[in-house]
């Protein structure tokens, strides 16, 4: 009755641990889906400070930290008055744009400042599941200003 009781056991063990490496075998990570945000145009309702801004965009990457994305080639900042529109495709090309559908990535917008930190001019949260669908506009304010972000989350 024991070799008895004792075989069973064993062989319950092994079952157990056969169905545990099969389970294994066939779990496998899902890829992710990514997807990029497309800078479309910046509107300026109303300017901060003075006659005009020096407004510049910057966006966390994955890692969280603030990457400048507009405008792009080098340029520092775009100077931004009431009623003004700017195209912010130039700084399309910049890595940090791609995310997972999953993810989301804060966009900030700054006015450069010759003297003293840079003044913020708001933000907007942006979400990879915002895929396929028409352009966003999101209104973002600070130190008095009031600004106008259009940007597209494409599949890549």
């Amino acid at each position: 009755m024991r070799k008895n009781r004792a075989a069973r056991l064993a062989a319950t063990a092994l079952l157990g641990i056969g169905s545990i490496a099969a389970f294994a075998g066939t779990a496998h990570a899902e890829p992710i889906d990514y997807v990029r945000i497309e800078l479309v145009e910046l509107h300026c309702q109303k300017n901060s400070e003075g006659d005009h801004d020096e407004a510049y965009l910057k966006i966390t990457d994955a890692n969280g930290n603030a990457v400048k994305v507009w405008p792009g080639n080098g340029i520092g900042y775009q100077t931004m008055g009431t009623g003004y529109v700017r195209s912010m495709a130039d700084g399309n090309g910049n890595a940090a744009l791609i995310l997972g559908k999953e993810q989301a990535r804060t966009l900030t917008l700054w006015d450069k400042d010759t003297f003293g930190g840079d003044d913020k001019l708001g933000a907007t949260l942006v979400t990879g599941s915002e895929a396929g669908s028409e352009t966003q506009w999101r209104s973002v304010e600070g130190s008095g200003g009031v600004y106008v972000i259009g940007y597209r989350v494409v599949d890549i």
